[in-house]
């Protein structure tokens, strides 16, 4: 069980989000995300607090007004006089399996003006439309790539990063001109299969990553990438429901039974700025190690309690980084980012002449 606010236990001392490369700053937001993994444990409300108990052990008291999410992993409970106080106060209810995987999304009733819904349908229905906005999200998520290769080429050395990144910006120049939804989604395949081949060059044999694998991860880096991509996910679906827009109706990714394909898009530019980051530090600062992960034949790789811990230190640190967002002319936090993002694809989908531009990592 962790909460990020008052820190978590790594290597002796206690990460928060205060703890800071000199480079690097976040912000400190009010609210809070709190993460459950402790098996047989249950969630309940005293007062104005959450309280997460194991048996006669309290584990975390902490305010209502100081949580913003709840994740719980596996065998988690919660009362009911929890789960009312959290629809009443607007707090995401997360619930994943043991192994990482979606579970189900708790949240109270959404108060947003249809008019946006339905002109995303309208968009989903045309496809130059659909398509000219869905570029948006290839050429962002190529341009970040391209970015993340190249400074994690310079730290190990990497003379090869270069002419990945040339490769990776004519896969961006594809996608603007791509003629169809094929031919766009080829570009984004080119572009992500030639950034993993690099990836893979500065990454320990010992991790055994041969190069993006989803169902099972086969490898400790491909289970902390689609553990990570979870979690974003569903940060996404919030900020595109905040925004007045539904998270299934994709316009790259096409809509599909129960698969949230317009968080799917979203997460699109997010992905090599946010989890991506996160992963490739913990490999090269050692923070997750190989030894803490297991491999079954059914289910792939399997994050240790203390690696998920770690990992889930890491991954809060770096939605809390501050960034320059293009549009609002401020620095931000990534995750403020994302639901201003969100934003700024409601105003394009209500008003088509605003265009939508990817959020870029400088």
């Amino acid at each position: 069980m962790v909460s990020y606010d008052e820190g978590v236990r790594f290597l002796g001392a206690t990460v928060t989000a205060s703890t800071l490369n000199a480079a690097e700053a976040v912000s400190h937001p009010l609210e809070t995300t709190v993460y459950v993994d402790r098996q047989g444990s249950l969630i309940r409300v005293r007062g104005d607090r959450l309280v997460v108990v194991d048996g006669e052990d309290a584990l975390l008291r902490l305010n209502l007004r100081r949580v913003r999410q709840v994740v719980c992993y596996g065998r988690v409970g919660l009362t009911t006089a929890f789960l009312q106080r959290a629809a009443e106060r607007g707090i995401e209810v997360v619930l994943l399996t043991s192994t990482g995987q979606m579970g189900s999304r708790l949240v109270g009733p959404l108060a947003t003006d249809p008019t946006t819904r339905r002109a995303q349908y309208r968009i989903a229905d045309d496809d130059k439309a659909c398509r000219e906005l869905a570029a948006q999200f290839v050429v962002g998520k190529i341009d970040n790539m391209r970015v993340t290769l190249l400074r994690a080429g310079r730290r190990a050395e990497d003379d090869l990063a270069a002419q990945g990144a040339d490769r990776l910006r004519a896969s961006a120049d594809a996608a603007l001109s791509a003629q169809s939804h094929d031919e766009l989604l080829g570009a984004e395949g080119s572009a992500t299969r030639e950034y993993f081949q690099h990836a893979r060059r500065w990454i320990d044999p010992a991790y055994g990553f041969e190069g993006r694998q989803r169902r099972p991860p086969p490898d400790p880096v491909n289970a902390m990438l689609s553990y990570g991509y979870t979690l974003l996910v569903q940060e996404c679906v919030a900020a595109l429901e905040t925004a007045g827009l539904d998270p299934l109706v994709g316009l790259l990714h096409r809509h599909r039974w129960g698969r949230q394909s317009l968080a799917l898009d979203l997460v699109e530019e997010f992905r090599p700025m946010t989890v991506d980051v996160v992963v490739w530090r913990c490999i090269a600062t050692r923070q997750i190690r190989p030894e803490q992960f297991t491999v079954e034949p059914e289910i792939g790789a399997r994050m240790s309690a203390d690696a998920r811990h770690a990992f889930l230190a890491a991954y809060e640190r770096r939605m809390l980084t501050l960034v320059t967002h293009p549009s609002a002319g401020r620095r931000v936090s990534l995750r403020v980012g994302m639901s201003l993002q969100a934003k700024a694809l409601a105003a394009a989908i209500l008003d088509p002449a605003k265009g939508y531009r990817a959020m870029r990592w400088k």
